[in-house]
């Protein structure tokens, strides 16, 4: 249900977003969700869209929304490689642990790291080329600044969201509390 009308609100602030403005979601809503709903929600509010937003012609679209789930993907793959690995430096270096870590273990991790670093920006290169090469220079621009206006959204609704829930862990409807005798 509220994902229904989270999507329903976002469809309706395609005017705004396409004049530079972010659109309007009541904070309630981002207490109701988790980070990776918010994300899937704006990465099929970004696809919905995507069509209006840029001017996209009915030959355009079927191309550009096949490689924009490349980059997507590709987008997500790479941060959830990225964050495995930072999450096994983070372990390894961690100052708590008793037992003190072989440093070569910490070096391979950092050459892993460095490695996927520059084989996410080439990959997020040809990815974006991949959507550039559907769109005019102005609908470039557009997806840029379209996409970027999503990203920043999003960002703000994360922040409620776990805002919202260090406020009221339990979520939005909490089970009542047995009066004490």
């Amino acid at each position: 249900m509220m994902r229904t009308v989270l999507i329903a609100m976002l469809a309706a602030a395609v005017p705004a977003m396409a004049a530079a403005q972010p659109p309007k979601v009541p904070e309630a809503m981002a207490g109701d969700m988790r980070p990776a709903e918010i994300q899937k929600l704006f990465d099929a509010y970004l696809v919905m869209e995507a069509q209006q937003a840029l001017a996209l012609s009915d030959q355009q679209y079927p191309q550009f929304l096949a490689r924009l789930r490349t980059l997507q993907e590709t987008r997500r793959r790479t941060q959830q490689e990225r964050n495995q690995l930072m999450g096994q430096l983070q372990r390894l270096t961690n100052p708590r642990v008793p037992k003190p870590v072989d440093e070569s273990e910490i070096t391979a991790r950092l050459a892993s790291l460095q490695e996927l670093e520059a084989r996410t920006a080439a990959e997020m290169r040809k990815a974006y080329d991949g959507v550039d090469e559907v769109l005019d220079v102005r609908q470039r621009a557009r997806f840029r600044v379209f996409e970027e206006q999503i990203e920043r959204r999003k960002i703000e609704l994360l922040m409620r969201a776990r805002q919202q829930n260090r406020v009221n862990p339990q979520g939005p409807n909490p089970p009542p509390r047995k009066p004490q005798p």
